[in-house]
Order: structure tokens, then sequence, then C-alpha cells
């Protein structure tokens, strides 16, 4: 009969664990001690320049009061890092400060700026909000929006110098911001409604600008002026005084808004007056008209008779403007117009 016994200790296999983890434990702190040092690239930078507008008919206008930010690129667009936040100045000057870099060792840790307008601005004046109609062609097509040029791997302030931009996003921030200042001095009053947004590059057009109740639809071919800006926001005007979203489109339906119209175009006497308004406060259709001038169908026919109660009556613009004010759902022809002017101001 075997004897049972306790088993015998298997002490090699112990010296050989402990003689592991301390193989392990010298080559990590050989490893730390000579790997090279991990560099900050995080960065503080100052970006300075001065962002400004090319019209195709040959202007060049400050880019002013428009938010901007600086960022720092990243491969892919939607994960650009923002650095910083600023606004220009009035004469499309900038000064923005910021901090960021890429993660990593070394040089490549260093960020890659650049400054982005975001043709959003609010003043005493105006709130207006630029953008695309289709946020989505940011993602799909590495849309970083407009900007300065990208600078690898800085690590100094940096001086973009006059940077020109020629889109229409930016066309249409500096008319339209314009327009809503225009009408701030010729009345006294800010556009009603509040923020005016304006899209660009609409999907659905007739081939032409148009205004959705208070929000400004531009096709990719527009072609921004200073009237077109005025004759844009006079609608939103108009639309926002009469009543509300519903409202505009049941006039919309009633009195067919979505065409295209000319001064001298005979329609009903809701569309003439709606165009007629514009045309009238953007100063256009100024020797425009169809006879019988009263024949209130025709839209340049309109125009030239809210110029003509204007003088005649002493009315100022913002009296104009007070008569839709005062006049909620109740105006949708010219002379509608007169019967309410003469109510208020004694005046036909």
């Amino acid at each position: 009969m075997t004897a049972m016994g306790h088993p015998t200790p298997r002490h090699g296999r112990r010296r050989s664990v402990a003689a592991t983890v301390t193989a392990a434990t010298v080559a990590a702190v050989v490893a730390v001690v000579l790997a090279p040092a991990a560099v900050d690239g995080r960065k503080t930078i100052t970006a300075t320049g001065r962002f400004v507008c090319a019209f195709p008919d040959g202007r060049i206008e400050p880019i002013a009061g428009s938010d901007i930010r600086l960022m720092n690129r990243n491969a892919v667009p939607a994960i650009d890092e923002r650095m910083g936040t600023g606004t220009t100045a009035a004469d499309g000057s900038f000064r923005v400060t910021g901090r960021g870099g890429d993660p990593g060792i070394g040089r490549g840790t260093r960020p890659d700026p650049y400054v982005r307008l975001v043709y959003r601005s609010v003043g005493a004046t105006h709130d207006i909000d630029v953008d695309i109609s289709r946020p989505i062609l940011r993602s799909l097509i590495g849309y970083r929006g407009d900007k300065t040029p990208t600078r690898r791997n800085e690590k100094r302030d940096v001086d973009y110098g006059k940077v020109t931009i020629s889109s229409l996003e930016c066309q249409a921030y500096v008319d339209f911001r314009a327009a809503m200042i225009n009408f701030k001095a010729r009345t006294g009053k800010a556009t009603p409604g509040g923020r005016l947004p304006v899209r660009t590059r609409a999907l659905i057009h007739g081939g032409t600008p148009f205004t959705l109740y208070d929000a400004i639809k531009l096709p990719r071919k527009t072609r921004v002026s200073r009237g077109l800006g005025m004759h844009e926001l006079a609608h939103v005007v108009r639309h926002v005084l009469d009543g509300s979203a519903i409202h505009f489109g049941i006039d919309a339906a009633r009195f067919f808004y979505t065409r295209n119209h000319y001064c001298e175009l005979e329609s009903n006497e809701g569309y003439a007056f709606n165009e007629g308004w514009a045309a009238y406060w953007a100063r256009e259709c100024m020797f425009d008209t169809v006879a019988p001038l009263d024949n209130y169908r025709v839209e340049g026919n309109v125009a030239s008779a809210l110029r003509a109660l204007q003088l005649r009556c002493g009315s100022t613009d913002g009296r104009m403007v007070e008569v839709l004010e005062q006049s909620r759902g109740k105006v949708h022809s010219f002379p509608d117009f007169l019967n309410r002017h003469k109510a208020l101001f004694g005046c036909e």
C-alpha cells in the first residue's frame, strides 16, 4: 500500500513567473526613458485679417458685423475643432484668439487654423442669418463655408491679410443686411418678424428669388443687388404685417403669388399690390406704367400710385409702413391701401 503525501512544491515555475514580471517592468522603464517626450501641440493663436465680398458688377464691399470662428482643420470637416469666436468690424477686419491642436506626438500636433465666416449678424438695425438651403452639402462635399486659407502646423499668430470672397452667400449677406439697415433708417423701426433667414441655393424655385412669408430664398445663380435686397425685404415687411404664415398661404393661393413678374404685368389686384408694394419700396418701375393708370391690376401702376400718394400727402416712409402695420389683414389692393391711409391720416 502506497502512502499518500503532500505534493512536491513547484519552485521552478514560481521563479520563472517572477523573472518574467521583473523583465517586463525593466523593459517598460527603459522604453519610457528612451522614448521621445510627448509635445503639447495645443497653441494659443491670434488670427487677424480682413474679409471683403466681390460682386459680379465689380463692387467690393466689406463683410461687416458677421460672426466668425477660428477653426482647427481636421481630415473630416464635421469634426473641425472650434478654437475661438469673434465678429468682423465695419471695414471687414477681424481679430480672433483661440487655442487648439491635434492629438499625438511632435510637430504634427500643432493646429491647422483657418477663420470661417458664419454670416450671422445681430444689431439694433438688423438681425440676419444667411446659410445654404442644403446643409447636408457640408458633409457630402467637404463644405467648410467661406473662409481664409488653412495654415498647416501653425505655432505663431497668423495675419491672413485681405481675403476676397465672391460667393452667393457673402453677396446675400452684404446686400440683405444693407436692406435691413436701410429700412431702419427710413422708418425708425427694425424689420418686422425678428431674425431674417436668407437661404441660398434653393432647390425649388422658378428661376428667380422669392420670399416665403418671412424667409427669402435664392436660387444658385441669383444675381444679388441692393435693389433685390430692398425688394425682397419689402415682401417680408408686407407679409408679416398683413397676418400669420397661414394667412400668407391663403393669399398666395388666392392671388397666385407663385409666378414670374415684371412691371407691366397685368394680373389681379392682390398680386399687383404685393409686387407693386415691393417695387415702390425698392424704387423700381419708376416709369413702367400701363394705361389707364387706375388699372391697379398692373404692378407698375400700383408702385406709381403709392409714390404719388406719398408725395401728395407728404407721408414719410415710416407712415406708409404704418398703414400696413395698423391694417392687419385689411390691405390686399391699392384701393384698400388708399382707404386705410385716408382713415389713419386724413389724406388720399
